[in-house]
C-alpha cells in the first residue's frame, strides 16, 4: 500500500515571514530554543487544564519536556507530552504561522525600515519558525491527547512547501526534530544546553531533562518552580528582568517591578512590572493587559482583563490564585467575587507602590509618568473609588515650574492659607502656555497649573477640585462667584457705562462672538477671547473632531480691559462717529488681536495683515 504524503505550500505571507526569520535574525540563534521550550510549556498547560476539566483525559507520566542531542546524528529533540495536534491542525498551525500575527510581523518590519530582532519572535506567532536558523530541516511528531487515531509527521527545509504524512507510534504530545547546520552544531553540546535554559527558561513550570544517550539527567535543568512564587530575596535582579524580557518580548529592562504574596481571606500571588517605554499600541480601545491569570500553576488567561482597573493596562505580569475553580469559565471571570477581590486589591497595591516611588525616587517616578501619565489621568476620570490617590500621583507644569513637572500637592502646599482656587489653562503648547495673557488674570504671584493635553480637560472636570481647592480655567468666562466684590462692583459699573459700545460691538462681530464684556481681571492686555462658562472647550473640540463626532460651535466672549487706553479710544470712537469706517475697522481689529492673544488665527489672516500695514503707514 503505498503511503498518502501531503504536499502543501506555505501561504505567501508565511513565506516571507519564514525569508526574514531565517535570514536576518542568524546572528541571533540562541532563541530558537527559548521558543521551542515555551511553545511545549504551553501545550503542557493545556493538557493539564483539559485533564482537570475532563475526567476521560489522563496520563500516568508526569508532564514534562525533553531536550535530547544526538551528536552523531546531528540532531536535537524537543519533546512533550502536552496536548498534541490533530492533522489538521498541524497543517493550520505549522503552515500559516499565526493568521493575522503573520501580516503585523510584516508590518511592523516594514515600518521599522529594520531588521527583525529577536524580541519580535514569539510576539507574532512565528517562535516556531525560529527553528529554521538553525536547522536545514525540521520534522514535528505529534498526536493529539485522547485521540485513539494515528500520529502524524510534518516536516520541510523552510522553502516553499511542506509536506504531511500519518505516522505510527506516535506517543502523544509533541516532538520537534532539528537537523542542524553544519555551523550550528554546539546545540547538541549538553553544557551549552543547559546554559540556554537556565538563561531564557529557567521559571518554565514544568520540568526541563536534557537526556543523553538514552539516560535522562538525574535532575531537571531549571528550578521548575515559577519565579512570581518565589521568595523575592532568593531571586536576582538579573533573573526577573530575563523573565520580564522572556514573557513580553521587550529588550529593554522593566523601569520597577512589585513582587506581591496576598495571604489572609484569599490567596494569590503577583509578579508585576512596569515598562520602561510605552508603545503606541497601548493606547488603541481595544489594547489588553499584559498580565496573564493563572489558577494552580495553569494558565487560564493570557491578557486577563478582569484583574486590573482599565487604565493599569500598561502594567505586565503573572497573577496567580487558588481561590479561584480550574473550571472557571473565561466568560464569568469578570462577574467572580474573588477576582473582583484581587483586582480591587491588586489597585490598592499598585497606587500604593507607585505614590512610594513618587516619594522616594522622583527621577524614576518622572519616568514613569513621562510614559504612562495619561492613564492615571485617565483613571482618575474613570476610578472615583481610588480618585483622591489618583491626584496624589499626578505631575503638571506651572507658569513657575520650568523644565519641571510638579505634584499637586507641592503646588496646593505652597499655596497661601486663604487661597480658594487652583487656576488652570489648556492648549497644545506649555512654553506658549506659560506666557499666555490669560495668566493675568490669575493674579502677579499666582501659580497657574498648564495643561497641555486633551485628556487633560477630562481629568481636571472629573476632580472639579483638589484637597478641598476648586479648579477654575482662565479660559473660560469668570463666574460670579469667583470674582471678589470689588470685581464684581468695577464690572457692573463698567458695563453700565459702556453699554451702547458693547451692544455695537456685538452688532458689527455678529455671530462671531456670543457677546462683548468687560474684563475686571485683565491686567496688561486689551482685550482677550474667553469661553462661555459653559463651553465644552477647544480642547474637548479637537478630540471629538479626531473621533469624527459633530462639534458643537465654540461659545466665544471678546473681553476689553477696563485699564487699557484702547477702552477709552473705542468709545470716544463710537460717540465721535459710530456710523463711520473708523471704528467698524477698529473693531475687527481688536478681535482679531484678542483671537490672536488665544493662540489662535484670526477669521481672515490677510485682510488682518492688510490692517496692520495700514496703520504702520
Amino acid at each position: 500500500m503505498t503511503e498518502r504524503v501531503r504536499k502543501l505550500k506555505f501561504k505567501s505571507e508565511t513565506q516571507k515571514v519564514l525569508d526574514i526569520v531565517i535570514n536576518s535574525l542568524y546572528s541571533h540563534p540562541d532563541i530558537f530554543l527559548r521558543e521551542l521550550i515555551s511553545n511545549s510549556s504551553d501545550a503542557l498547560d493545556k493538557v493539564r487544564f483539559e485533564m482537570l476539566t475532563n475526567k476521560k483525559l489522563s496520563t500516568k507520566e508526569d508532564l514534562k519536556i525533553t531536550i535530547i542531542p544526538d551528536a552523531e546524528a546531528g540532531t536535537l529533540t524537543i519533546r512533550d507530552n502536552g496536548i498534541g495536534m490533530t492533522e489538521d491542525e498541524m497543517a493550520d498551525n505549522l503552515g500559516t504561522i499565526a493568521g493575522s500575527g503573520t501580516r503585523n510581523f510584516l508590518d511592523k518590519i516594514k515600518d521599522s525600515k529594520k531588521e527583525a530582532t529577536p524580541e519580535m519572535i514569539g510576539q507574532f506567532g512565528v517562535g516556531f519558525y525560529s527553528s529554521f536558523m538553525v536547522a536545514d530541516r525540521v520534522e514535528v511528531f505529534s498526536k493529539r491527547a485522547g485521540s485513539k487515531e494515528t500520529g502524524h509527521k510534518w516536516y520541510s527545509t523552510g522553502h516553499e512547501t511542506f509536506n504531511m504524512r500519518a505516522e505510527e507510534n506516535v506517543p502523544a504530545g509533541t516532538s520537534v526534530v532539528l537537523y542542524l547546520k553544519e555551523d550550528m552544531k554546539e546545540y547538541v553540546e549538553s553544557y551549552r544546553l543547559r546554559e540556554l535554559v537556565k538563561k531564557y527558561s529557567d521559571f518554565i513550570s514544568y520540568p526541563v531533562f536534557i537526556e543523553v544517550e538514552d539516560e535522562t539527567d538525574k535532575d531537571q535543568v531549571n528550578t521548575g518552580k515559577p519565579i512570581w512564587t518565589r521568595s523575592e530575596d532568593d531571586v536576582e535582579d538579573e533573573e526577573y528582568n530575563e523573565f520580564y524580557k522572556h514573557a513580553t518580548f521587550d529588550a529593554q529592562e522593566p523601569l520597577s517591578r512589585l513582587v506581591f504574596h496576598a495571604e489572609g481571606v484569599m490567596e494569590f500571588y503577583s509578579l508585576l512590572f512596569i515598562p520602561s517605554h510605552r508603545t503606541m499600541e497601548m493606547l488603541m480601545p481595544d489594547y489588553k493587559t499584559g498580565v496573564k491569570l493563572y489558577i494552580k500553576k495553569v494558565m487560564i488567561k493570557e491578557e486577563a482583563d478582569e484583574i486590573l482597573p482599565k487604565y493599569l493596562r500598561f502594567l505586565k505580569g503573572v497573577v496567580e490564585s487558588s481561590d479561584l475553580p480550574l473550571n472557571i469559565s473565561r466568560e464569568t471571570l469578570q462577574n467572580n467575587r474573588t477576582v473582583k477581590a484581587i483586582n480591587n486589591a491588586i489597585t490598592g497595591k499598585v497606587l500604593n507602590w507607585l505614590t512610594d516611588m513618587k516619594k522616594d525616587d522622583i527621577e524614576r517616578y518622572t519616568k514613569f509618568f513621562e510614559n504612562f501619565g495619561d492613564f492615571i489621568k485617565e483613571g482618575v476620570y474613570s476610578d472615583y473609588q481610588h480618585r483622591e490617590k489618583l491626584a496624589n500621583l499626578l505631575l503638571v507644569w506651572t507658569n513657575n515650574s520650568g523644565d519641571e513637572r510638579k505634584g499637586l500637592e507641592e503646588i496646593v502646599e505652597a499655596m497661601p492659607e486663604k487661597t480658594e482656587k487652583i487656576f488652570y489653562i489648556t492648549g497644545l503648547d506649555r512654553k506658549e502656555l506659560a506666557n499666555s495673557p490669560y495668566l493675568e488674570a490669575a493674579g502677579k504671584d499666582a501659580e497657574v497649573v498648564l495643561l497641555d493635553s486633551p485628556i487633560d480637560e477630562f481629568t481636571v472636570e472629573a476632580l472639579m477640585e483638589y484637597k478641598g481647592k476648586k479648579f477654575v480655567s482662565l479660559l473660560k468666562e469668570s463666574a460670579e462667584d469667583d470674582l471678589t466684590e470689588q470685581e464684581k462692583a468695577e464690572k457692573k459699573t463698567a458695563e453700565e457705562a459702556f453699554a451702547g459700545l458693547l451692544e455695537f460691538m456685538k452688532d458689527q462681530l455678529g455671530d462671531k462672538v456670543e457677546a462683548v464684556k468687560i474684563s475686571p481681571r485683565l491686567k496688561d492686555s486689551p482685550c482677550i477671547i474667553v469661553m462661555d462658562k459653559n463651553d465644552v472647550g477647544d480642547m474637548f473640540r479637537r478630540m471629538m473632531a479626531t473621533m469624527e463626532q459633530e462639534v458643537p460651535k465654540p461659545k466665544h466672549i471678546l473681553e476689553l480691559n477696563l485699564q487699557h487706553p484702547l477702552l477709552e479710544k473705542l468709545q470716544k470712537l463710537y460717540d465721535e462717529d459710530r456710523s463711520g469706517d473708523e471704528l467698524k475697522t477698529m473693531i475687527t481689529t481688536v478681535h482679531a488681536l484678542a483671537q490672536i492673544f488665544a493662540g489662535s488665527r484670526p477669521d481672515n489672516p490677510a485682510e488682518f495683515g492688510k490692517l496692520i500695514t495700514n496703520l504702520l503707514l
